[in-house]
């Protein structure tokens, strides 16, 4: 931390942004923004964001594989989703990348398979086409893709009546 030369005060923001990365993982834009939020100025906050990334604070390698395990199981959330989202929050197109592609593939597949079952029993629509319909829009919205959306409800065997 000396080699910051940070000053009483902005030793508090370094304190307090420390707290904030050890309670969970944090990328560089948001201990960024929780800085200016608690009075820190934009230079400051870039200085502690530095050293927090030089400290081990921040990994956005290990950010986004974690963010990505956890809103595939909690969230059910696809890759289209989830790259959307990590862009959003300024991370490098080739991490974000490499933690999607580290996706445990079965388990993505599963994932998919039983969030399309059970929504499927939910849908009362009597026409086949209607209910594959609003259950490939529901997979879309979750930000599954329209290749791993169609290999899922071709799998689901909708029956189509002529």
């Amino acid at each position: 931390m000396d080699a910051y030369n940070f000053t009483e005060s902005e030793r508090l923001y370094v304190a307090k942004a420390e707290q904030y990365c050890a309670n969970g993982e944090q990328c560089r834009a948001s201990v960024k923004e929780k800085l200016t939020v608690w009075g820190a100025g934009q230079d400051v906050a870039s200085r502690i964001v530095d050293y927090l990334v030089d400290s081990g604070f921040i990994d956005e390698h290990r950010y986004c594989r974690i963010y990505c395990e956890s809103k595939l199981h909690l969230m059910k959330w696809g890759r289209v989703k989830m790259r959307y989202q990590l862009r959003m929050k300024h991370i490098d197109g080739s991490i974000i990348d490499n933690a999607i592609q580290n996706l445990d593939q079965e388990q993505y597949m599963d994932t998919l398979a039983r969030l399309a079952g059970s929504k499927l029993a939910t849908i009362q629509d009597p026409d086949p086409r209607k209910r594959r319909s609003k259950l490939m829009a529901f997979l879309s919205s979750h930000g599954f893709t329209p290749d791993e959306i169609n290999q899922t409800v071709d799998e689901l065997a909708f029956e189509y009546d002529n």
